[in-house]
């Protein structure tokens, strides 16, 4: 989803970074997808998007290999479903690093609750977005889960373990 000049031949990482991650809708759904929300309805809900919007960066995701599509069946139709690929699970350091910047930086008014990072290994939570800050263990979708501000109660969420193979 190109919102500017092309930069996915340039030498510099962090700007082919930006133009795979770069625009905002993708992170949001990839947050989604690698914490186990894999359809588009449930998408749409979470973050809140429109559905061309949706359709749109989700067939973006599939194109660059963040997403897979994969199909299963809704009464008599086919339906997809969006998975994690390795290079969409990849990016979960990326998540937890925007959400620790983003708490130290840009506090939210009227929310006393924030999300938080737990590691599943020994119950901590971490304020490293790779390795548990704890015990150390490297932080992956099987063993972390997060506590997010928007859910109501104050149990941890799990990530998924679901991660679409290539090809």
């Amino acid at each position: 989803m190109v919102l500017r000049s092309d930069w996915s031949e340039r030498p510099c990482p962090i700007a082919r970074g930006i133009d795979a991650l770069g625009d905002p809708w993708v992170l949001l759904i990839l947050r989604e997808l690698v914490s186990g929300v894999h359809r588009f309805e449930k998408i749409r809900e979470q973050v809140e998007a429109a559905d061309n919007i949706l359709a749109k960066r989700l067939k973006y995701m599939v194109e660059t290999g963040l997403a897979a599509r994969s199909p299963y069946q809704d009464g008599g139709r086919t339906r997809y479903e969006y998975l994690p690929t390795q290079a969409g699970a990849d990016a979960l350091p990326i998540l937890h690093a925007y959400t620790l910047w983003a708490e130290k930086h840009t506090p939210s008014e009227g929310h006393a609750r924030r999300l938080t990072i737990v590691c599943r290994r020994c119950g901590a939570e971490s304020n490293s977005g790779e390795a548990c800050s704890a015990c150390g263990a490297a932080l992956t979708a099987g063993n972390v889960s997060w506590i997010r501000p928007t859910y109501d109660d104050h149990l941890p969420r799990p990530l998924t373990e679901t991660v679409a193979q290539p090809g």
